[in-house]
């Protein structure tokens, strides 16, 4: 007679079979043109099962175990002028995010990840950085921000980069909208790709 499983055992079973469930990705690695910016876009294959941004973002925020040295440097949302106030808690942020999202809707986010200069210090990349994000996505869309700093943890050979996370929902004074197919597509990333080679040109450090 077949033994039956315990309760362990069936938990166990459907937390493994979720885990295998995640975000898919296309990339755009740093090229030749632009060797400090790579571009990722996710987003979800299936209308079940699917994981939260919420954890996506927290393990962004605390890619490491250790309490001290395991989270990142600075963490910023950046949100447009219209989005409600609640909407600065990153928690609360992700959650609504999260609970609002039409179960038909498969864009999720894309992330632009900056590769800092060593030679320059990393809050002024920072800036740079965050006056770009401001100018090209916050005005209509949510932004976190999210240094990574590995020198500050004693770790070498890692490099300081930074990056922007964009939800692929607009969002106005009554919270999110529906999805920009136009920000999650090579479109999108050709415009971001533009858009960072102008900012780098123009900006000023003192302004």
């Amino acid at each position: 007679m077949a033994k039956a499983k315990s309760k362990k055992a069936e938990l166990d079973e459907a937390t493994a079979a979720l885990s295998k469930v995640k975000l898919k990705v296309f990339t755009h690695d740093p090229c030749d043109e632009h060797p400090d910016l790579g571009w990722f876009r996710y987003w979800y294959e299936t209308e079940f099962d699917r994981p939260t941004v919420t954890d996506w973002i927290a393990k962004k925020c605390s890619p490491g175990d250790d309490p001290k040295f395991g989270r990142a440097a600075r963490i910023e949302v950046l949100l447009p002028p219209s989005a409600p106030a609640d909407y600065t808690n990153l928690e609360f942020l992700t959650k609504r995010f999260d609970q609002t999202l039409p179960p038909f809707e498969k864009h999720a986010l894309v992330q632009a990840k900056f590769l800092l200069d060593d030679d320059e210090a990393w809050h002024i990349g920072y800036e740079r950085v965050r006056s770009f994000a401001r100018s090209h996505f916050a005005h209509r869309y949510v932004v976190i921000m999210i240094a990574h700093i590995p020198g500050t943890a004693g770790l070498k050979g890692q490099g300081n980069h930074i990056h922007c996370v964009v939800l692929s929902r607009t969002i106005n004074i009554n919270g999110f909208g529906g999805a920009c197919t136009s920000l999650c597509s090579d479109r999108g990333y050709h415009a971001a790709v533009a858009a960072w080679q102008e900012h780098k040109d123009t900006w000023d450090v003192t302004t």
